[in-house]
C-alpha cells in the first residue's frame, strides 16, 4: 500500500514540476519587464554568434534596414529581421541567456543590454533579430516614443494603429510589427514596447 502512495506522490511531483517549467517558459514571453541580471540564466557575457540554440529556416530580410522597425543604441541600428552584429558592442554591455523563443521557434538567444535596459532575441541558430523589448523609459523607439508616453503622443508619431485591442496598439512596417501595451486604459500610458518579426 505504501508503494502505491509513494508512486502517486512521485507522479504528482512530476506533474507539478512540468507545470512550473511550462509557467516559467510562458513568463519569459509575457509583456512584463524581465530582470536584467548577470546571475539569471546567463550563459555568457561574450560574443555568441556560434548559434547552437536550435534550428530555424529564418534568414535575414534583405529589405529590413530600409523597411522595418528598428531602435538605435549608441549610434548602432538594431533592426527587426536584420542581422545582429554583437561585435559592434562591448562585451560588458550585455549578457546573453538561452530561453524559450517568444517567436515559437524553440530556444533562442536573448541579449539583455544593461545600459539601455532592452532585450534583443535572435532566431535559433541565427543572428536574425526576431524580437526587441524595451523595459523602461531609458531607451526609446527610433521615432522617439518611450514607455510612459500617452497613446495620443504615440498616435501623433505613428498615426492610427494598424490593429487595436483593449490594451495593445499594433503598427506594421515591412516584415515587422511594433506593439505598444497599455496596462491601465484609464490613464492611457504605454507600459511596455515590443517589436516582433512577421516572418514566423
Amino acid at each position: 500500500m505504501e508503494d502505491i502512495f509513494a508512486m502517486k506522490n512521485i507522479k504528482v511531483a512530476a506533474i507539478i514540476m512540468s507545470l512550473c517549467m511550462a509557467g516559467a517558459a510562458l513568463c519569459a514571453c509575457n509583456n512584463q519587464p524581465e530582470p536584467v541580471s548577470s546571475d539569471i540564466n546567463v550563459i555568457s557575457s561574450q560574443n555568441q554568434n556560434q548559434g547552437g540554440a536550435g534550428e530555424s529556416n529564418i534568414s535575414v530580410d534583405p529589405n529590413a534596414a530600409d523597411n522595418n522597425f528598428k531602435i538605435t543604441y549608441k549610434g548602432i541600428d538594431i533592426t527587426v529581421n536584420g542581422e545582429l552584429d554583437d561585435s559592434k558592442f562591448d562585451d560588458n554591455e550585455y549578457d546573453v541567456r538561452e530561453q524559450t523563443s517568444c517567436a515559437g521557434q524553440g530556444l533562442a538567444l536573448v541579449y539583455s543590454f544593461k545600459g539601455g535596459s532592452f532585450e534583443v532575441e535572435t532566431f535559433p541558430d541565427t543572428t536574425v533579430v526576431s524580437r526587441i523589448k524595451l523595459n523602461d523609459d531609458t531607451v526609446a523607439t527610433a521615432e522617439g516614443v518611450y514607455i510612459g508616453n500617452t497613446m495620443d503622443q504615440v498616435k501623433a508619431v505613428y498615426g492610427e494603429p494598424t490593429a487595436l485591442s483593449e490594451n495593445i496598439f499594433s503598427y506594421k512596417k515591412g516584415s515587422s510589427e511594433l506593439r505598444l501595451f497599455v496596462e491601465d486604459p484609464a490613464d492611457g500610458k504605454v507600459s511596455s514596447i515590443e517589436y516582433f518579426s512577421d516572418l514566423v
